[in-house]
């Protein structure tokens, strides 16, 4: 195989598209992986602070209506990781699956997360619980009310599908079933609703909400007491500058920094073995590259490619993230004051979680009166370096997120993310379609939130100065929008391929321009999950697609020119099947230790 010739081009170095790279290079395909940018993630990218603000000038694709405020040129500006897709990773899931079955895992740190606040219309923080030990030592909630509680967390940590509870409420809003199937009071049903299950607004559905809510339950106390983990460097765009790592030391070709000039279809000439399907010319490089089988977003489609394109879905079945809000506002602010959540309680105050559930269970009728008042002792204050800061909808007085929820994500140098004594606020909420506002209207009000929770720089501040951001922006990030390639294209299922008939061809066509799903912008932990799993899928698909093109051509090459089409046929299917891969990731060895 020549030099410029490959079994997969691989645009864009986004974290599903590395890791579809990753996977295939470690199956023995040669991968070409291309990104017009000088740095890895694309959409997912850390950049350093220098980087963002020229990022915020470029007009990026999707990226809008900006506002910037405070000093652009901070010192240690390179110290500075900020991410163009905040986002937490669940401690179990598809993407610590593939971090740890392909060694990508060792190329970075990760950090638990240590607070998680969610905050009421009373103006105060209270912690989200981490686990179920946390809940039942929480003296605001009665007795009652934490049997009602463990009954439906043990509900929701099952394998709830098939369950009597959830028949014919797989589509009604979730805080309706809270309140109708498990009677949980409003306070109880906010929090599980939109901190818990990470829902967006009192609208979402439950079967959606019920599986985000069992991911958390289970990941809890696998590496911590939080679910979550936050990569060193900005997370996503750290972890696809791992995968492409990966794919590089088993012998994938990276070319950044070099806009692509054109895609084309190449001709099939008869009998040719050595025929690729496509041809792509960068900018400024020299030599044009070839492939069989090309894996982009759908925005590098040419026009005139949409009849090759096959849309890939994961096991669910979902073809590309539609969301009913057409844009997400976003703030990044950098501070340098710690923040901190004040705890509703101290967790080690109380009763044991035993002896809670027992009186509970002893007791139907008992009264929240009963019940042994909370400690008066003033709680601690702890600064946060990696926590997360939930607003309910209509939570916040004078703020104008109504319908959907508002998250608040805070990051400090334990995560390798900023220098000493800074922090980065993410501040990101959905925008409806009828919104007026710019996106500093609707997130400034939560952002000033946010700064009234910093520390005194004295302790003894009865009244410390108000926290100002060294640097602040605002801006509209637009969300995934129904497919415009023809439905007609989207593949079934992980590891299944599909043979589809063109609307201009008579014969069984193989689809070669694979298209993985889109990513959801929100809520933080869904992308880097849908991004495992979307790679999963492409990898499989293409997998079945080189088969069958390697067969093909290996079989044209044997029989040569005088040969029937049963004896094509079954020289193909021979030596498709001589091409075994029976897993995303194969087993490690010691060589995948290998320095670049």
């Amino acid at each position: 195989m020549d030099e410029g010739t490959f079994d997969v081009i691989v645009i864009g170095t986004g974290l599903s598209e590395s890791i579809s790279a990753a996977a295939l290079s470690k199956a023995g395909f040669k991968v070409a992986h291309l990104d017009k940018n000088p740095y890895y993630g694309a959409e997912e990218a850390s950049l350093f602070l220098d980087e963002f603000v020229q990022w915020t000038k470029d007009s990026p694709d999707g990226c809008f209506a900006f506002s910037r405020s405070g000093n652009e040129s901070l010192p240690q500006s390179r110290q500075y990781s900020i991410s163009l897709s905040p986002s937490v990773i669940a401690s179990t899931g598809p993407l610590i699956s593939s971090l740890i079955s392909s060694g990508v895992s060792r190329y970075g740190g990760f950090r638990l997360l240590d607070q998680f606040g969610i905050y009421d219309s009373s103006g105060t923080v209270s912690r989200v619980p981490g686990n179920k030990e946390d809940i039942f030592k929480n003296k605001n909630i009665s007795l009652v009310d934490k049997r009602r509680l463990m009954r439906f967390l043990t509900f929701a940590a099952g394998d709830f599908e098939e369950a009597k509870e959830l028949k014919d409420n797989e589509r009604a809003p979730f805080v309706d079933f809270l309140r109708r199937t498990f009677s949980l009071n409003d306070d109880i049903v906010s929090t599980i609703t939109y901190a818990l299950s990470h829902c967006l607004s009192a609208s979402d559905t439950t079967l959606p909400a019920l599986q985000r809510l069992r991911r958390y339950l289970r990941s809890a106390g696998r590496y911590g007491s939080s679910p979550f983990l936050f990569g060193h460097y900005g997370s996503s765009g750290e972890i696809a500058q791992g995968f492409c790592r990966t794919s590089a030391v088993a012998g994938g070709v990276y070319i950044l920094g070099k806009p692509i000039s054109s895609i084309t279809s190449t001709p099939q000439l008869d009998d040719d073995p050595n025929h690729r399907n496509y041809t792509i010319h960068l900018d400024d490089f020299p030599d044009p590259l070839t492939c069989d089988i090309i894996i982009s977003s759908e925005k590098h489609v040419p026009n005139d490619l949409v009849e090759h394109v096959k849309r890939v879905s994961t096991k669910s079945g979902t073809e590309a993230v539609v969301s009913s809000y057409p844009s997400v506002a976003r703030c990044v602010a950098i501070i340098d004051r710690p923040i901190s959540f004040l705890p509703s309680q101290n967790s080690q105050e109380g009763d044991s979680l035993e002896e809670d559930v027992d009186a509970a269970e002893e007791d139907d009728d008992y009264s929240p009166e009963a019940e042994p008042s909370a400690s008066k002792a003033k709680p601690t204050q702890a600064p946060v370096d990696a926590g997360i800061l939930v607003f309910p909808p209509s939570s916040l007085s004078g703020g104008s997120a109504t319908t959907f929820s508002v998250t608040a994500f805070i990051v400090g140098d334990s995560t390798m993310s900023t220098p000493k004594d800074k922090w980065i606020i993410y501040i990101s909420t959905p925008v409806a379609q009828d919104n007026t506002f710019s996106p500093e209207e609707i997130l400034r009000p939560y952002l000033d939130a946010v700064l009234a929770l910093a520390l005194p720089i004295d302790p003894s501040d009865s009244a410390p100065t108000p926290l100002t951001p060294l640097f602040t922006t605002f801006y509209l990030q637009a969300c995934p929008t129904s497919p415009s390639v023809p439905p007609s294209t989207s593949s079934t299922s992980v590891g299944q391929s599909s043979h589809i008939i063109s609307s201009d061809s008579t014969t069984s066509t193989t689809r070669t321009y694979l298209i993985p799903p889109s990513l959801p912008l929100l809520p933080l932990p869904e992308s880097p999950d849908a991004a495992a799993l979307g790679a999963e899928s492409v990898f499989w698909e293409a997998v079945n697609v080189l088969k069958r093109l390697r067969g093909l051509r290996q079989a044209k090459s044997e029989l040569g020119v005088d040969k029937t089409d049963r004896e094509e046929t079954q020289a193909q299917e021979q030596r498709e099947g001589e091409i075994q891969i029976e897993s995303f990731w194969p087993p490690l060895n010691q060589n995948d230790d290998e320095e670049l």
